[in-house]
């Protein structure tokens, strides 16, 4: 093949190969992520933290993302802190308005033993992160899939063909 089919077919097996190795990857972590939501509300401690502050970040390509920033006293009465836990827009939508915080203060659940913000989950927006987790796994996977097949048929294809072409010697 050569011209532009020829690039085209080279930029679709490696789109491809990263789907087939991505994938996966991106399953794994938002598998893992999705666990950690739910053993923080099985187990966290409940508590009400007041509202630090709020971030949203807009990426180049589109989309936006939002974190806060909370602090609150534990069972013991030590202040603790929590900075830049995520948040569905959907959530930041209800508790953000005109560029303002509408919320002081917020419901959480944080493991005691654990410091960080890996160990906090606001207790209203739980449910949809590890949704949200849940539908990512089924996108890993299944951007896997597909590049491990489309990968495995361009490159016997590929090979097949190469090993049909006359040989000059």
């Amino acid at each position: 093949m050569s011209g532009i089919v020829g690039w085209i077919t080279g930029k679709i097996k490696w789109l491809l190969l990263i789907a087939a190795i991505g994938g996966p990857v991106l399953a794994f972590f938002s598998w893992q992520d999705g666990e950690r939501v739910r053993t923080i509300a099985a187990k966290g401690i409940e508590a009400q933290a007041s509202v630090e502050g709020a971030t949203r970040t807009k990426r180049r390509r589109g989309g936006t993302s939002y974190s806060i920033d909370l602090a609150w006293k534990d069972k013991n009465g030590q202040d603790r802190t929590a900075e830049k836990i995520s948040v569905s827009t959907e959530f930041a939508s209800r508790i953000i308005t005109n560029d303002k915080l509408t919320v002081d203060t917020l419901k959480i659940k944080y493991l005691p033993d654990e410091p960080g913000k890996d160990a906090v989950i606001i207790a209203d927006d739980a449910a949809r992160q590890a949704d949200q987790d849940s539908e990512m796994i089924y996108v890993g996977a299944g951007a896997g899939a597909i590049g491990i097949v489309g990968s495995a048929l361009f490159f016997l294809l590929g090979r097949r063909r190469s090993d049909e072409e006359p040989q000059a010697a």
